[in-house]
This record gives structure tokens, sequence and C-alpha cells, in this order.
């Protein structure tokens, strides 16, 4: 049984790509839309987040496609639950896409939070939506977080992927000595150790101090990598 369609829409030609098939970014674009009519079921729509000052953030989206969307096709989209803090400040969501004759074209699945826009820190969504957001329809292994208030209780983990979002919205650009020593830990936290030789050209002198950067914090852990690169970002945000 298909679960309820929160998003539904015509594909135009402007979403196809030189094969004739609907482009990869608009299977984001009708997920992200879905979520966007999700929201506003539970009078939580645009305008009422910036009323709120927070927003949406993402950390990861995974794609499977599993049937080609064509063009004059009708795009149905589903929105459910798979995982959400007890006060709804970080998420998952698992969407499915589905073709006119109810066939499943692609599963997509986001990791995100809810930002204050004025901090740019992860925070919880208001008391006033956050029943109606917990009883948003689940997946059959739908998890519920333990909650957690600030980044002074999450854990490395949250912490750090809510600064690399911060780093983002600095006020100030960064010199090219601390922006390469965000590269170098952003890198040391999600890759791990950085290859002896590095895949840059002769003349390709910007990737050449980049990957020299990287190659520096051979052997650190990626937690200590993260606590690094979350205080030089507490500090460049003052």
């Amino acid at each position: 049984m298909m679960e309820k369609i929160v998003y539904e829409a015509k594909v135009t030609w402007s979403q196809l790509d030189p094969n004739m098939h609907l482009r990869h970014s608009a299977y984001s674009d009708f997920a992200t839309q879905g979520r966007l009519e999700l929201m506003q079921q539970m009078n939580l729509g645009v305008d009422e987040l910036l009323k709120q000052k927070i927003g949406p953030v993402l950390f990861k989206e995974e794609i499977q496609y599993l049937k080609e969307v064509l063009p004059n096709d009708t795009v149905k989209v589903t929105c459910s639950l798979k995982e959400c803090r007890e006060d709804g400040s970080r998420w998952t969501f698992v969407q499915k896409l589905f073709t006119d004759e109810d066939k499943l074209a692609a599963v997509i699945q986001v990791q995100g939070a809810w930002i204050d826009l004025g901090k740019r820190k992860i925070t919880k969504l208001p008391d006033a939506y956050l029943v109606a957001f917990l009883h948003i329809e689940r997946t059959p292994d739908f998890r519920l977080l333990p909650h957690k208030n600030t980044t002074d209780t999450m854990n490395v983990s949250d912490a750090f992927n809510d600064a690399v979002t911060r780093s983002k919205q600095l006020t100030e650009r960064p010199d090219n000595d601390i922006l390469l020593q965000l590269y170098a830990l952003y890198k040391q936290a999600t890759v791990g150790d950085a290859a002896e030789k590095g895949d840059y050209g002769m003349f390709d002198f910007k990737e050449k101090f980049k990957h020299e950067a990287w190659l520096k914090l051979r052997s650190m852990t990626s937690e200590d990598a993260q606590k690094q690169y979350i205080d030089l970002v507490n500090k460049l945000a003052g």
C-alpha cells in the first residue's frame, strides 16, 4: 500500500536531461518540495519558518534510482520520518517518488536539522509545532532519538556538523592559512589519512597546498580532527 502523497507535479521540459529522462537534481527538487508541502500542512510553511527564525539544513542526501521518469509523467512524492530527536531538532526522512502508474521510481533519504537563523546553531522545533511534527507518518523502523538541547551537550559528530554549517556563514572570510586548516581538518575528519601523492597537476598550486595541509594530519583520529575543527570555527565565530 502506498504511503500518503504529500506532493504531486507534472515533469516539465526544463527538468529533463539530454537523454529525455528526469535529470538527477530534479529528483532532489521534487523531494524538497514534498517536505515543504508537508511542513505547510502543519502550518509551518516558509513564511512561518522565517517568522520563527528557523530553517532546515541538510547534512546528507542519498538517492536510489529504480525506474526512469520520462516527459509528461506525473511524479507523486511521499515523506516519512525514519529518525527524529525528541525535541525535533534533528531528523531523517525517507521519501518515495512514484510515477503515474504508481510505480516506484526512486527512494530518497535525507538527514538534517533545524537551525536558528540568527545564532547559526542547531535548535529545537518550537513547542507549538513539535507534536504535529512527531506525528508525521513514520517508517516501520522509525527511531526516536534522545533529546539534546544545545551544542554544548551535543556529541562530537553533531557539534562537528553544526560547525561545518556555521563555517559557511562567517561574517569575515578567514585568511588562506586558516582556510587550509579548515580544509585539512574537514578532510581528516570525514575521509581519514590523505594519500602520499596528491591528485593534482604540476602547476595546480592551490590543490598542492591543500593536499600538503591535509597530509600533515596523517594518523590524527577522526574524532580529534572534528574537535579541532569545532574549536577553530568557534574561535572564528567569536
